[in-house]
């Protein structure tokens, strides 16, 4: 008897995930839509450490229309997503990360919009970050990423009604609009799915879900987060410069920000002295304390958690601020095509 045609191919793009792949894994095996109606596509970029041995035996018998372990032989992001557009079958291709645990309705959801709605050409939902710990750190980390107010007021970020967004977390898309506009973009090492989705903006709105919130496990240590929010800042200064693109009004306020309280402490430093100048920085904490506290829903926190979130934001918006610096300063990027011609994998 032939199998029906597979409605969704899931793509999940790796490189050294053992650890988190299985969670991820078990996420997209508990969805409400029938296994045999589902693609899953886990794409290798060069993992060392028995990801590839890992993905293997958990889609084993998963019960999947199909279910493989791709290779990329350029290892990037963009490239393993490209590598799984490629190798698809499913009229759909929903993206997910390691780092994602998809809620039991995420797959079907995706592709009733998309079917009802032809004005949308991207669906997705919210990012929520889940501790991976107990500790202040961990839990700091968190809340700092669940922070409406310091992230941004990013919409994907946050509790929002559904409505038109700029981006959302993940994505879902129309095979055939995806291969149009050539996937996702190598010269992006970061920023690859805002970029897709401008793009995609041809074709329809992207649409954000206020049902599609997707828990997302963050990096467990600061200085990981600087380092990650760092390259975030560099890539999306080339994106800028690349595309033409510029800043949402949200970003020019947090590129603002502390350049203007530098300022003022030192107005206020020289003009009223030390005294002044240290209540100022008192008026910051407080206001940094509050911010942590009002802006962020969970995960709950003691005092010390408290104090590793506001730590978590100061490494977030300080890194992102020299990465965009420092990426906005150098030579200039070479003017690129967008997108890069698909080969359909054997």
């Amino acid at each position: 008897m032939t199998r029906p045609r597979p409605l969704v191919t899931v793509v999940i793009p790796v490189l050294n995930e053992a650890v988190r792949l299985p969670d991820c894994l078990v996420s997209v095996s508990t969805q409400d839509l029938p296994a045999e109606r589902v693609e899953v596509l886990v794409v290798d970029g060069g993992s060392t450490d028995g990801t590839v041995d890992v993905a293997e035996r958990l889609l084993a018998g998963g019960g999947w229309a199909r279910a493989a372990v791709l290779h990329s032989a350029a290892g990037d992001r963009s490239s393993n997503l490209n590598t799984g557009l490629a190798a698809a079958s499913a009229p759909v291709v929903v993206r997910v990360d390691a780092r994602s645990r998809i809620p039991a309705h995420y797959l079907r959801t995706c592709l009733e919009l998309l079917d009802s709605r032809t004005d949308v050409a991207v669906v997705g939902g919210r990012q929520r970050a889940v501790a991976v710990g107990t500790g202040a750190v961990e839990v700091g980390v968190a809340r700092a990423l669940n922070n409406r107010w310091g992230m941004g007021l990013a919409r994907y970020r946050r509790a929002s009604a559904s409505s038109k967004a700029d981006t959302v977390y993940l994505g879902a898309y129309r095979i055939a609009e995806l291969r149009a506009v050539d996937g996702w973009n190598t010269d992006f090492g970061v920023n690859e799915d805002f970029d897709l989705n401008r793009r995609l903006a041809r074709f329809g709105a992207v649409w954000f879900d206020a049902s599609l919130t997707v828990d997302y496990v963050p990096r467990a240590s600061l200085p990981s987060l600087v380092g990650q929010y760092w390259s975030f800042g560099k890539g999306k200064a080339r994106y800028w410069r690349i595309s033409g693109d510029r800043p949402q009004p949200r970003q020019l306020v947090l590129l603002a920000a502390p350049v203007v309280g530098l300022a003022v402490f030192g107005v206020v430093l020289t003009a009223l002295g030390a005294g002044a100048a240290a209540m100022l920085v008192g008026a910051g904490a407080a206001v940094s304390a509050a911010v942590e506290i009002r802006g962020s829903d969970g995960p709950p926190a003691g005092v010390r958690a408290h104090a590793a979130a506001i730590a978590a934001l100061a490494c977030v918006g300080g890194a992102w601020l020299a990465g965009v610096t420092v990426g906005s300063v150098q030579p200039a990027p070479s003017l690129v095509a967008v997108g890069r011609p698909l080969g359909r994998a054997a």
